[in-house]
């Protein structure tokens, strides 16, 4: 009874709605780890930059364990890479942001990238402890960018 009740719901005019017609994409941050340190990525919009915009690209550290890694206690780098393994953007400036959704006082590292074409890339985020409390990192991202 429940099933045909929800089927003819969803059975308007003689064809059939889905939920998924009416959603948002799925927005899947890339997270990985190196050693005592995983990061997860993040760019505008929707982890899908548009090429010749800048991108507000963030990557949020922690440790293994689920505790946050200040951006102040990291020597971050942040260098692109286009799809022939050439540098476009490196040397970039860095900048804490607080995390949305996270509790005070959380932030991320944040930087401004802007991929010129559309096609796949790759970011890389490397650094080490100002304090010697966790390993030097690079972690490897790859991303698409839309035209």
């Amino acid at each position: 009874m429940h099933r045909t009740l929800a089927m003819f719901t969803l059975t308007i005019c003689g064809f059939v709605i889905t939920p998924m017609a009416f959603a948002r994409p799925l927005i899947a941050h890339q997270q990985t780890s190196a050693g005592d340190v995983e990061v997860m990525i993040h760019l505008d919009p929707d982890d899908s930059p548009y090429a010749g915009k800048p991108t507000l690209t963030w990557f949020m550290l922690m440790r293994r364990d689920g505790d946050m890694i200040s951006p102040s206690s990291c020597n971050c780098r942040v260098v692109a890479y286009d799809s022939r393994n050439r540098a476009i953007a490196h040397h970039l400036p860095l900048s804490p942001i607080p995390i949305e959704g996270h509790q005070k006082g959380h932030e991320a590292i944040s930087t401004m990238i802007t991929f010129p074409k559309p096609g796949s890339y790759t970011v890389v985020l490397s650094g080490n402890s100002k304090k010697g409390d966790f390993n030097q990192f690079e972690l490897k991202f790859p991303v698409k960018v839309r035209p």
